[in-house]
């Protein structure tokens, strides 16, 4: 759904959209994508955002701050106070320089597991001169009658009902049994809740991608990969400026970084590559080529760290990938296997804190 609206918001003029639930990752990872910084350089884009559970401080925050850097956008909280009722669409709209657009409507949040990780269904319809005109009447109706309902986000009555969503994903914990006892489960928060509430954890059917990084002159953060790699293990189209990778580094005490959000590029001379902020800073080593280790957890979303050789872990890692490669010698070696295949290696490296139980 991410990129289905990152593709509508680029041939658009200006949107709106109308979501029960908002986080701040879904909020950072849409709004600040460069598609719809230069929509709010045009006609903007209008938000109406629900906040009767899963929208917090921290996502108001978020909204504020964009409203202050970027112009044209413009977010309303939608404030009921009817008991058992939730405010709950879920839809953007566009409209294109011909007067006409597209609406997307669906499952999907404004969340980051809604754009990108959970298994959402939506449609994309494209919308002639007409439809659109009927469809942005409807909103602006809509609108004005729901106008009693619809609040400035930092004022006093929202602050005041969104202080009190607290949201914590639990997740189940098998209790040892003592004689005697039937087998029970509890549902807790986790005590590292990172990598669960994030969704960042992965399991044995997950494919890893093993890679040395060459050097491409001095400046090898913008690592290369190989037409087939860049394909079918990153799922990447050459040319489709709509695509999204999605990539985050573990540090050496496995700490989520920020995530990296990179379009497809793809050059002339045949190269295809991805900026890795992991190797800001550091240099090309001389004694042996980096090795990028990737996990995909879903689609175009992955998990990364980079191996130096003064790395402990190095010379097994090498060793590995020489026993799998098949390829001639003289190419950067890639192999992409499940992770079960390598949890051995996987087990003593940073990628160990982020395998789901």
């Amino acid at each position: 759904m991410h990129e289905a609206l990152v593709h509508s918001c680029s041939s658009s003029v200006k949107g709106y959209g109308a979501y029960s639930f908002a986080s701040k990752s879904g909020v950072d990872l849409l709004f600040n994508d460069k598609e719809f910084h230069e929509l709010f350089e045009k006609e903007g884009y209008s938000l109406v955002v629900g906040i009767d559970e899963i929208t917090n401080i921290e996502c108001l925050e978020s909204l504020n701050n964009l409203m202050v850097k970027v112009p044209n956008f413009s977010v309303r909280a939608f404030y009921h106070e009817d008991n058992g009722s939730l405010f709950h669409p879920k839809l953007s709209f566009f409209k294109d320089v011909t007067g006409g657009g597209s609406l997307l409507v669906g499952s999907g949040n404004l969340t980051f597991g809604g754009l990108r990780k959970n298994r959402e269904a939506f449609s994309l319809i494209s919308l002639s001169l007409d439809e659109y005109q009927r469809v942005e009447n409807y909103w602006n109706k809509w609108v004005h009658e729901a106008q009693n309902h619809l609040k400035l986000i930092d004022d006093q009555s929202v602050v005041d009902r969104v202080s009190k969503n607290i949201y914590i994903r639990s997740h189940t914990v098998k209790k040892p049994l003592l004689e005697g006892e039937e087998e029970s489960f509890e549902i807790r928060p986790p005590e590292n809740a990172a990598p669960i509430t994030e969704g960042w954890e992965f399991s044995g059917t997950n494919r890893v991608l093993l890679a040395e990084i060459p050097k491409s002159g001095d400046r090898w953060k913008q690592a290369n990969f190989d037409l087939e790699t860049f394909r079918h293990f990153f799922g990447a189209m050459p040319g489709d400026n709509s695509q999204r990778i999605l990539l985050r580094s573990l540090s050496g005490d496995a700490l989520l970084a920020p995530i990296e959000v990179r379009p497809s590029v793809s050059v002339k001379s045949q190269n295809y590559r991805f900026e890795l902020d992991a190797a800001t800073g550091l240099a090309y080593p001389t004694d042996g080529k980096p090795v990028g280790i990737f996990v995909q957890i879903t689609t175009r979303m992955f998990l990364y760290h980079l191996f130096m050789p003064s790395h402990e872990l190095y010379p097994e890692i090498i060793h590995r990938m020489n026993s799998l490669w098949r390829g001639r010698r003289d190419r950067m070696i890639r192999i992409v296997v499940e992770a079960n295949e390598i949890f051995d290696l996987l087990d003593k490296s940073v990628f160990q804190h982020y395998k789901s139980a």
